[in-house]
C-alpha cells in the first residue's frame, strides 16, 4: 500500500508502550506491511462508528440468544398445536418473549 510518489506527506509522533510496540511490530509484519503502511491501512479500513466491532460483537451474542430463545418457543407452539398447553406452558411463553424484549433493548441502548 505504497502511496504514489510527491504525495504530501505529514508526519505524526507518538509514544507506545513496549507491549503495543511490539504487537504493532508483529501484526504489520504478518500482513506483510511496514508499520507505517499497517496503520494506515488499519485508519482507511475502519468503519466510521468506532464501537462498530463492539457492536458487531453483541448483535452475534444477541442472535444466538434470540436463536434459543426462538427454540423454545417453538417447543411450546408445538405443545398448543398438540392440544397440550398449559397455564405453565403460557407463563413460559410470556416469559421468553419478555427476554427477547430486553435484548433488544440493551442492543438498542448500544446503538443509541
Amino acid at each position: 500500500m505504497a502511496r504514489p510518489k510527491g504525495e504530501n506527506v505529514i508526519r505524526k509522533h507518538f509514544k507506545l508502550t513496549e507491549e503495543t510496540a511490539k504487537l504493532l511490530a508483529e501484526r504489520s509484519k504478518a500482513e506483510n506491511m511496514n508499520e507505517s503502511e499497517y496503520i494506515r491501512y488499519l485508519l482507511l479500513n475502519q468503519s466510521e462508528h468506532p464501537r462498530s466491532r463492539e457492536l458487531e460483537v453483541e448483535v452475534m451474542r444477541l442472535r444466538n440468544e434470540v436463536n434459543k430463545i426462538g427454540v423454545n418457543v417453538n417447543q411450546l407452539v408445538k405443545k398448543i398445536n398438540s392440544h397440550m398447553y398449559s397455564e405453565g406452558d403460557r407463563i413460559k411463553l410470556y416469559k421468553y418473549m419478555d427476554e427477547i424484549k430486553e435484548k433488544l433493548d440493551s442492543i438498542i441502548g448500544l446503538i443509541l
